[in-house]
């Protein structure tokens, strides 16, 4: 059976917010040495780090191509 999922926004500092809280949650699990969860943890952080620089590649990519457009139409 395939596990449902959702698509949320959040911003990049909302995922920032995650990132922290998951870092605390993961950093518990291993101080009780429940490593299993601290696993699943470090791939959901490493998963989040990834979706933010997505984000930030992006936005500066959009501002490259109205930069070049911008200089297009003066030049």
């Amino acid at each position: 059976m395939m596990e449902s999922s959702a698509t949320i926004k959040l911003t990049k500092s909302e995922i920032d917010w995650v990132v922290i809280s998951l870092v605390h949650a993961k950093k518990s699990c291993e101080h009780f040495s429940n490593f299993d969860n601290s696993n699943m943890f470090h791939k959901i952080i490493t998963d989040f780090t990834k979706i933010k620089e997505d984000i930030i590649q992006g936005e500066k990519e959009l501002e490259e191509n109205q930069y070049s457009k911008k200089e297009n139409q003066s030049g």
